[in-house]
């Protein structure tokens, strides 16, 4: 068997690299506009404030997501 593979490491970099493109995926498509939330009647019972929480978080995701990389990689450590 050749050593320069490392399959574990593969995977685990095309889990990140498919996991980062998912996470730019639902920053881009999943915040939601004052118009789409005025049309979108879930946003009636929700508080004030609360559209502009789930867009942050969604805009967010990738440091979520970091943060979670980084915690897996301590515990394989």
């Amino acid at each position: 068997m050749s050593d320069g593979i490392n399959l574990e490491h593969q995977v685990s970099e095309l889990f990140r690299l498919k996991m980062e493109e998912f996470v730019k995926w639902c920053e881009e498509n999943w915040t939601v506009t004052p118009e789409e939330a005025m049309r979108d009647k879930i946003f009636d019972q929700k508080p004030p404030g609360y559209r502009e929480g789930y867009n942050a978080a969604m805009e967010n995701l990738s440091g979520a997501f970091d943060c979670w990389m980084e915690e897996q990689n301590d515990r394989s450590s």
